[in-house]
């Protein structure tokens, strides 16, 4: 791969670490977790995930060298912030479909059964919350990057392409619930 190519798909990552905070707490992680365990268990799960995700975009050929790449970590941030904005708008727009609304009110109803809860307002709410956060982040690290991506190779039918997908997903929702469990506490 052209080191160019590589360099940029690493910017990018590297924005993208700052965009997450950013859907997720509005401001930076270590404001917002202030127990050492979790902060450690929250970067660690992050790194997997954009290790993930570094990975996909190898795979998948993303080439996003005609992104412009901010020259200062403050204005990478400042980029994140906005990304971040843009992506949650985007999950929100999401959400507001009703094919969506039914899907959540499926799930809503189905946890209320099996947890035998009675006050749905709650548990809807949450529901909602964690699905604005899994679309924020899927439009930030995989939409937004394949939308823009200068060239693109994407064949992902493959063994090594879905089990990216599945690990991808399976550290975003870990990322999620522990972000969720902070911001109630």
């Amino acid at each position: 791969m052209d080191p160019s190519v590589k360099k940029s798909i690493i910017g990018n990552v590297l924005k993208e670490w700052y965009a997450v905070d950013s859907i997720l707490f509005n401001d930076y992680a270590r404001r917002v977790i202030r127990e050492g365990n979790v902060f450690k268990e929250y970067v660690s799960l992050k790194a997997g995930m954009l290790s993930n995700v570094f990975e996909y975009y190898m795979f998948v050929g993303v080439d996003p060298s005609n992104n412009h790449r901010p020259d200062s970590i403050i204005a990478l941030q400042e980029c994140a912030i906005l990304e971040a904005r843009k992506c949650k708008k985007l999950a929100v727009d999401l959400i507001s479909k009703e094919s969506t609304q039914l899907k959540i009110k499926e799930r809503v109803l189905n946890e209320a059964n099996r947890l035998g809860i009675r006050d749905l307002e709650d548990l809807s709410d949450r529901i909602i919350e964690e699905k604005l956060f899994q679309y924020a982040i899927d439009n930030a690290l995989i939409g937004l990057p394949l939308l823009e991506a200068k060239k693109l190779d994407v064949d992902c039918n493959t063994f090594k392409c879905k089990m990216l997908e599945e690990a991808y997903k399976t550290f975003r929702d870990s990322l999620v619930q522990l972000a969720l469990t902070c911001k109630r506490k």
